[in-house]
């Protein structure tokens, strides 16, 4: 049995089939260092101050000028082997310092204007999802991504002023996702199926639950309550305070990759069926569903100009979706290679980053309609290439 086949049937039940084929796919590609030379990161980007700070495929970390998109610094990630050299997670930014986690395993802190490297902390195991920065505290989780790696999971809480891990607490499997904070409390979940609740102070368990799946989704923390996903194809809702089950929604047939998003009491839920769920935050009950008929939706939405921004990786048809709050279709911008990051939203601007190297920004009119403000491309001598027309 190959590393893929045994990650697929221990983290999660079989969704329906081209779910699991594209998340077969992913996971090839974060078990890449067994089986790929290089593994290909997609990082979501962090608006800061006049720059957008993101992750490339490459293995890098760019700081670019959110409203033009030229170049302030990039900087290659120092690992030992290129097999390493990835960035899945959204950076942290801080007003002085930008932290990202590495697939090698550890935590990189840069100085926020010039690029500089401060420090790195190697952690065990592998970083997927992005770090979080909380008060004087930078939350990171880490994991095997192949039984071969010799570690299951753990949270981290390192202080920013000395580098070190102020405490560590261990969990049965891999975190995939970043932590979210809230009033104390750190909410993860972990491909052995428990989302955990940990004082933020000590590390100490407040409170586990186990759910049907892997969770490999972010948590929303919204309303007294934690809302996820799983690899069960089921979203949950748990009352942060004790972790007891509020409600549960049963409506996908694919797993949940991505982070809800929580808006006005409604949760919105992407799965890797195609399909955006709006669920109401405190019943459970069903709103509505968008339908990407034949797309996936591996990132989480933004809303932006009172519409919601979807992204939908669907092969050379991938294409950022703007809907009405009531999940009407408006418009969409075409972009020809997958999505799976994650928007990151500004002012009338979106970011994100796709498969063919590039990074692009829209520019979103208040009537729906998308225009490409740039595009950045990573692998290229020339970022900006002239005469390369726009997608919208």
């Amino acid at each position: 049995m190959s590393e893929v086949t045994r990650f697929v049937t221990e983290w999660g039940p079989r969704p329906r089939r081209v779910c699991y084929i594209l998340a077969l796919c992913l996971c090839i590609v974060l078990v890449g260092c067994s089986r790929i030379a290089t593994p290909q990161g997609w990082s979501a980007g962090n608006v800061s101050g006049d720059n957008l700070f993101i992750g490339t495929m490459e293995g890098e970390i760019l700081a670019v000028q959110k409203e033009t998109g030229d170049l302030t610094w990039r900087r290659q990630l120092p690992t030992l082997e290129d097999s390493d050299r990835a960035v899945y997670g959204r950076p942290a930014v801080t007003d002085s310092t930008v932290f990202v986690g590495g697939y090698d395993g550890s935590l990189y802190a840069y100085d926020k204007n010039d690029g500089d490297l401060m420090w790195q902390e190697p952690l065990s195991g592998r970083i997927v999802g992005g770090p979080t920065v909380y008060g004087d505290h930078v939350l990171v989780g880490s994991g095997s991504v192949s039984s071969s790696d010799g570690s299951n999971g753990a949270l981290y809480a390192i202080d920013m002023t000395t580098n070190d891990p102020d405490w560590t607490y261990q969990t049965d499997g891999p975190i995939w996702s970043s932590p979210t904070v809230h009033d104390g409390v750190v909410y993860v979940g972990s491909l052995d199926h428990n989302v955990y609740a940990v004082s933020l102070e000590d590390g100490a368990e407040m409170w586990r639950f186990t759910s049907g799946g892997a969770v490999g989704s972010g948590l929303a923390v919204a309303g007294g309550l934690v809302i996820f996903g799983g690899f069960d194809s089921t979203l949950y809702a748990l009352n942060m305070k004790t972790g007891d089950l509020v409600w549960r929604f049963d409506g996908a047939s694919g797993w949940y990759w991505a982070k809800p998003l929580v808006l006005d009491d409604v949760v919105y839920a992407p799965s890797l069926d195609g399909a955006l769920y709006a669920i109401d935050a405190t019943t459970g009950d069903l709103t509505w569903v968008f339908d990407t008929e034949g797309g996936q939706i591996v990132g989480s939405p933004v809303t932006i100009n009172g519409m919601l921004a979807v992204p939908v990786a669907d092969g050379g048809d991938s294409r950022i979706a703007l809907l009405e709050p009531n999940g009407s279709f408006l418009a969409a911008c075409r972009i020809g290679e997958d999505v799976r990051t994650s928007l990151e939203g500004d002012g009338d601007l979106i970011y994100f980053g796709a498969t063919d190297s590039t990074i692009g920004a829209l520019r979103i009119k208040g009537n729906g309609n998308p225009d490409e403000e740039w595009v950045f491309v990573t692998n290229a001598d020339d970022p900006h290439p002239s005469g390369r027309p726009k997608k919208c």
